[in-house]
């Protein structure tokens, strides 16, 4: 027994031991304050995420074309105004089976955003227009269509422009056809140039300058305001020109459209002129070039 107790005082003992040294190891030298003692939370449980614990976000249309890369180039480079986020029209996708054939079924439809007024058909109500892929092929590149195919019916949609080649027979009606123009691209706008020759060697003219007299889809009916440049009329009359300028006389600087107000039409000289003879000449002022000259080669003296 004595045995027993002898031991329990030696354990206890060297615990106080224990104790003190370590109250002595905190307490720094000469005295003061004993560090705290710091204590670790206890850290929660690590969990490993389950494969299917996380939601699934909607995809971007950067991971669309990882796998889509072809249709992804051709939006990027001619997609126009489907320049738009994949999922604003396949809201759902990967969903076609060749089981059920669903392909029209899930394929956006191109109503659902190209709408005319008040909900109407975007095009009208003309039955040939409803196949939207009849000329916008490729839905990733709208505006790219087959213009020689597309042809014959271009007046569908373009009645106006119809209407005055109809109308207005020439050339450009019965030569070519709206490919022959617009070949590239559809609303492609050529050159004047690109199949008509200046008509005056020494006047190079613009489109722009062209399209002045000559309306592109009706070009034989030549108009033009006042203030048209009498050069672009020596696009055509260059001899007229030569004949101005080689004598110069009064009617050099007046302009062309001064006494031709309509392409081919003839001012009286009697406008500008007033009536310097006697009556019985001035009744018929289609003969004075028979003293004078033509107006555009005035008779010296």
């Amino acid at each position: 027994m004595r045995l027993v107790k002898g031991l329990m005082l030696l354990g206890l003992l060297a615990v106080c031991l224990v104790c003190v040294a370590a109250c002595e190891k905190r307490t720094p030298a000469g005295g003061g304050a004993a560090e705290p003692i710091s204590v670790e939370p206890a850290q929660p449980e690590k969990r490993e995420i389950a494969l299917y614990d996380s939601g699934v976000s909607p995809l971007t249309t950067e991971q669309c074309g990882q796998c889509h890369f072809p249709v992804y180039d051709a939006i990027r480079e001619d997609g126009g105004k489907h320049k738009i986020p994949c999922v604003q029209c396949h809201e759902q996708y990967h969903a076609y089976s060749p089981r059920k054939q669903n392909f029209d079924e899930i394929m956006p439809k191109c109503g659902t955003c190209h709408v005319g007024p008040d909900g109407a058909e975007f095009h009208g109500s003309d039955e040939s227009l409803k196949d939207c892929l009849k000329c916008h092929a490729d839905v990733h590149r709208p505006l790219l269509m087959d213009m020689e195919n597309l042809s014959p019916d271009c007046g569908t949609c373009h009645k106006p422009v119809a209407g005055e080649l109809v109308m207005n027979p020439s050339a450009h009606s019965s030569d070519v056809g709206c490919e022959d123009c617009h070949a590239d691209n559809h609303g492609k706008i050529p050159e004047c140039a690109d199949c008509h020759e200046s008509h005056s060697p020494e006047v190079e003219m613009t489109s722009a300058e062209c399209m002045t007299c000559h309306p592109v889809h009706k070009p034989t009916v030549v108009t033009y305001g006042e203030d048209v440049s009498s050069a672009i009329c020596a696009g055509c009359h260059d001899d007229v020109q030569h004949n101005l300028t080689k004598n110069i006389t009064k009617h050099t600087d007046v302009p062309c459209a001064s006494c031709h107000l309509e392409h081919e039409g003839i001012e009286p000289c009697s406008k500008c002129h007033g009536e310097p003879h006697s009556k019985t000449l001035m009744q018929d002022t289609s003969k004075c070039g028979d003293c004078h000259g033509t107006a555009h080669e005035l008779a010296a003296g």
